[in-house]
């Protein structure tokens, strides 16, 4: 079940209630916090027990569109599904190959309401008509996508759609598509998105009265020091989800050793902690007095008064050296970033520990072993977690978090068998 965890699903599956949202909902203001607010402890795995209950009952509105409008013949592309399959920075990746390939073939965008309607204005047209899914493929050279590793998913939407599917791959990004559904994370190797990097980059900008206060706030972190250093630091889901191939959580002394490293040749630097276990870690960071973005007490617009996480973001895509975490987060906002000389993140080898990065030529996500492995085999969870948490981590993953994820992936595999082929289908699973 930790796959799921993997491509970060999120709970709120409720694909057409955010479309009849985004035709009620004026100035497209944020309909359902769970697209953003504050970073959450849950993992996707712990919130997707309410998904699935209400995907049939929307299905049916969704079915209630009409197929073809005779008065438009007009290319469209949709993506019925974002906002929901992921968190913040997977929400980034989709939106823009939805867009980018919607510019390539010259086909209109259609999307329900998402959270970067808030935050950079964004303005596509609710989903006006049903199209057959497309699906997201693997790419020979990109990890298992979540419909490979569950195949059970791929005949679930076609039933939510009534309609067969198609799979698409990372050459849509060059040849454009047009009158479907895309269904993905897609997120692919950013050497696909780099000769796009430009149109990437502006679809992402804040919208003014936000930016106006995050300038404020950039303005007092620049009065700190010459030289930014923002490190994030992503645990609370990657600790309870250690199955997944890459889930990486590396104890605060190896980052400390890390700036240890780089402190005496950087020029009057301050380090900027970014966190979503920030209570916890920041004690460990004194020798080299961090600032948070709660230092800047930065008053966001009306409306994006939960999008706190946000300030981490742009700050990260301002910072002139940046060490992420094995984290969509804070690579994409390596991929904003035009000021850093130096980026650099946590890898799978533990004797070198951290590497640099170009986060235009890199994968989003680095998996264990080589050949990658999309889930961690028991001993690779001892192994890793032992090393990096300790015994006591070691023995959470081992004694709770493993078993458990174990028996929820049963539970969605049999769940979802069950609503393609009724019950028999879900006792033949088992």
């Amino acid at each position: 079940m930790s796959i799921l965890a993997t491509h970060a699903v999120t709970v709120n599956l409720t694909l057409t209630a955010n479309i009849l949202n985004a035709k009620l909902m004026p100035n497209n203001k944020l309909a359902d916090k769970n697209t953003g607010g504050k970073y959450i402890a849950k993992s996707e795995l712990e919130r997707l027990s309410s998904v699935f209950g209400k995907l049939t009952k929307d299905a049916q509105i969704t079915k209630a569109l009409p197929v073809n409008d005779p008065d438009d013949d007009s290319p469209v592309l949709t993506m019925s599904s974002i906002g929901q399959l992921g968190r913040f920075a997977n929400q980034l990746f989709q939106y823009a190959f939805l867009r980018i390939c919607a510019e390539t073939s010259g086909a209109r965008v259609e999307c329900p309401v998402w959270i970067g309607q808030t935050l950079f204005g964004h303005q596509d047209a609710p989903i006006s008509k049903r199209l057959p899914p497309a699906i997201e493929l693997k790419d020979r050279d990109v990890e298992q996508s979540l419909f490979d590793v569950v195949p059970a998913f791929i005949p679930y939407i076609e039933k939510l759609a009534d309609a067969k599917s198609l799979r698409v791959g990372s050459d849509a990004l060059n040849t454009g598509l047009t009158n479907v559904d895309l269904w993905g994370f897609f997120q692919l190797h950013t050497r696909y998105f780099k000769p796009h990097q430009q149109y990437f980059r502006s679809l992402f900008q804040p919208v003014d009265d936000l930016k106006l206060v995050l300038d404020d706030g950039l303005k007092l972190l620049r009065s700190k020091g010459k030289t930014i250093v923002g490190i994030h630091l992503r645990r609370s889901d990657y600790l309870t989800e250690p199955r997944a191939g890459f889930t990486l959580v590396f104890p605060t002394k190896w980052y400390c050793e890390w700036l240890e490293g780089i402190w005496a040749e950087l020029t009057d630097p301050v380090l900027l902690l970014c966190s979503d276990d920030l209570d916890s870690i920041l004690d460990d960071f004194a020798k080299f007095s961090p600032v948070t973005t709660r230092d800047f007490k930065i008053q966001l617009p009306v409306g994006m008064e939960d999008l706190d996480f946000y300030i981490d973001f742009f700050m990260l895509s301002q910072c002139d050296v940046v060490c992420s975490s094995n984290s969509n987060f804070s690579f994409v906002a390596c991929m904003l970033n035009q000021q850093a000389q130096l980026f650099v993140r946590p890898h799978w080898d533990f004797s070198s520990r951290f590497i640099s990065f170009d986060p235009w030529d890199s994968d989003p996500v680095l998996y264990i072993g080589k050949p990658p492995k999309f889930l961690k085999s028991l001993s690779d969870i001892i192994r890793t977690t032992y090393t990096t948490q300790g015994i006591w981590g070691m023995l959470k993953s081992v004694f709770i978090y493993f078993p458990t994820s174990v028996i929820k992936g049963w539970l969605l595999r049999a769940y979802l068998r069950y609503k393609i082929n009724g019950i028999i289908g879900a006792i033949g699973y088992f």
